[in-house]
C-alpha cells in the first residue's frame, strides 16, 4: 500500500479508537519515509494517548526537528517532557509554540496547568483566561481556572466558573466535584450536598465526592 493510503488508514483508526491498528499503520509509514512529518506527529499524539511519553518525546522531537514551525508538534513535544517531569524543556515547547500559534487554546490550556503545577499561579490565571477568550466553551479550562481559583480561597470566582462547566458538559466529573467544594467553601451546603450526590450517581466509586459528602454530616 502505498504512504498516503496508508497515513490516510492510520488516521481513520485513530479517529474510530482503533488504537494498535492505527499505531501499527503509522510505523508501516514510517519504515517507508522515516522523515513523514504527518505520520511522526500523530504517532507521537497516539503516544501521549497510551501514556508512553519517553518514546513520544522521541518521536515529537523528530517531528519538530521534520518540521520546526508546527505550533501543534511542539505543543505536543510539551506534553510529552511534561509527562517525563521536564518542566523547563515542557515550557521551553509551550512558549515556542506560542510564538507560532498565538491563538491556540489547547496550548494556553496545557501551559496554564504545567504554569499551576509549579505553583505559579499568577501566571497560570493568565494563561487559562487567555485560553477562554479564545475559546470561551472550553470546559476543561473553566475547570482548571476554578480549581486554581478555589485553591487561593476565591470560591466565588471559582463557583462561576464551575457553573460553565458544568452547563457546558453536565456530567463532567471534576466540574462537579469542583461545584461541590466550592458551594461548601461559601457556606450553601445544601447545594454542595445536591452536586456531590449527583457525582456519585454518575461515579459510586469517586472517593474525594464521598469523602466531601460525608464531612457536610
Amino acid at each position: 500500500m502505498a504512504a498516503e493510503a496508508q497515513l490516510k488508514q492510520a488516521i481513520e483508526h485513530h479517529r474510530e479508537g482503533r488504537l494498535n491498528a492505527a499505531e501499527a499503520a503509522y510505523r508501516d509509514v514510517l519504515a517507508q519515509n522515516a522523515g513523514d512529518f504527518n505520520a511522526l506527529n500523530l504517532l507521537g499524539a497516539l503516544l501521549l494517548q497510551r501514556g508512553a511519553f519517553a518514546e513520544a518525546e522521541t518521536v515529537l522531537r523528530r517531528a519538530v526537528e521534520t518540521n520546526p514551525a508546527s505550533a501543534e508538534a511542539q505543543m505536543r513535544l510539551g506534553l510529552a517532557n511534561r509527562g517525563l517531569g521536564h518542566a523547563v524543556r515542557a515550557e521551553h515547547c509551550y512558549r515556542s509554540s506560542l510564538k507560532l500559534d498565538p491563538k491556540a487554546a489547547d496550548t494556553h490550556f496545557n501551559y496554564g496547568n504545567l504554569l499551576s503545577s509549579l505553583d505559579r499561579g499568577d501566571e497560570a490565571l493568565q494563561a487559562f483566561l487567555t485560553c477562554l477568550k479564545i475559546e470561551p466553551r472550553y470546559a476543561e479550562a473553566h475547570v482548571n481556572l476554578g480549581d486554581l481559583l478555589l485553591r487561593n480561597q476565591r470560591a466565588e470566582p471559582a463557583t462561576a466558573h464551575y457553573r460553565e462547566a458544568v452547563a457546558l458538559q453536565p456530567s463532567l466529573q471534576p466540574a462537579l466535584l469542583g461545584l461541590g467544594l466550592s458551594a461548601r467553601a461559601l457556606g450553601r451546603t445544601e447545594e454542595a450536598r445536591q452536586v456531590l450526590a449527583k457525582l456519585l450517581d454518575l461515579n459510586p466509586e469517586h472517593e474525594e465526592a464521598r469523602k466531601a459528602l460525608a464531612e457536610l454530616g
